[in-house]
């Protein structure tokens, strides 16, 4: 089979050589993480601003009182009722919606640009996809809360509470779940690099399906050294802060600006491989395609590839 040199190698290649991609990611993320932060707290304000909660959840947060902090969100909760459920309906659909517009959109543009000699899949069945993408993650984050929600009901339905049986169900329901969340958004987010233009989102998921079960190990190959890579840089970050925690009590402001500082370079460096990771996924998906197109001309009689020249 034809293959790149190092699909890896020129995933990064393609991000270096057109650093307007990098950039285009991080402009789309960042702006929507901004968007997210300002719709919580604008939400959180119209929420609990009459309720007039006064000093005593902060004296709570400062003693650390759980069973005092727990009496009083059980009171918040009970206050807000119909307009909590509301708010936990609503605002995870307009962000998800929001997730889903500015990546589809910046996605077929970075798809164009890194793969210039086919158009993307179109912009409906793009939103699609990315639209599917934040519903896996929104079932999975359900998926997960009522996991934990069942095994610690199961764990304290004795007399005692039983922390063994919290970890023999909530341990295999977060795997299962996490796997399949993973094995969801991982052809989702295929199906959007691999999808060309005419095709509708089902089509390019079949694409993205096939492009795997061609080269699987080579495509899970490269997403664990991308996998590795980030792990890396996440330790990297977690030993910086840890190192430097000592900061928190004599120059608590230097601190928190170095946290912030860090955690910036780790998204922007994240993000960089992400894309890299996506430009060496299509740089295997062209090779499978030069192997297949090969075959074809290996295959083909002498009598046909003589009226194909003529």
């Amino acid at each position: 089979m034809t293959r790149p040199p190092n699909p890896i190698a020129q995933g990064f290649r393609a991000v270096t050589r057109d650093p307007a991609v990098f950039l285009l990611e991080i402009l789309w993320r960042w702006t929507f993480a901004i968007s997210a932060i300002f719709l919580l707290a604008i939400t959180g304000i119209v929420l609990l601003g009459p309720l007039h909660i006064g000093p005593s959840l902060s004296l709570a947060l400062n003693t650390r009182d759980a069973s005092r902090l727990g009496i009083i969100l059980l009171s918040i909760v009970l206050q807000l009722g119909s307009k909590l459920i509301a708010a936990a309906i609503v605002l995870p659909f307009v962000i998800a919606l929001i997730w889903s517009l500015l990546s589809a959109s910046i996605r077929r543009i970075s798809v164009r640009r890194l793969r210039p000699s086919a158009a993307p899949v179109g912009f409906r069945p793009m939103l699609a996809l990315q639209f599917l993408r934040s519903f896996n993650t929104w079932i999975g984050c359900v998926l997960l809360i009522a996991a934990l929600a069942g095994a610690i009901r199961l764990a304290v339905l004795g007399s005692t509470p039983n922390p063994v049986l919290f970890n023999q169900v909530a341990a295999p329901s977060v795997l299962v779940i996490a796997i399949l969340w993973l094995f969801f958004n991982w052809y989702l987010s295929l199906a959007a690099i691999f999808g060309v233009e005419g095709q509708n989102f089902r089509q390019a998921f079949h694409n993205a399906r096939q492009a795997v079960r061609g080269q699987r190990s080579d495509f899970a190959g490269t997403g664990f050294v991308f996998l590795l890579l980030r792990l890396v840089l996440l330790l990297i970050v977690l030993a910086v802060c840890g190192l430097a925690s000592g900061m928190m009590a004599t120059a608590p402001e230097g601190y928190s600006v170095l946290v912030a500082v860090t955690a910036l370079v780790y998204f922007a460096v994240s993000d960089f491989l992400y894309v890299s990771r996506m430009a060496s996924y299509l740089a295997l998906k062209s090779a499978l395609e030069e192997d297949v197109i090969a075959q074809l001309e290996r295959s083909a009689p002498p009598a046909a590839s003589g009226r194909a020249l003529n």
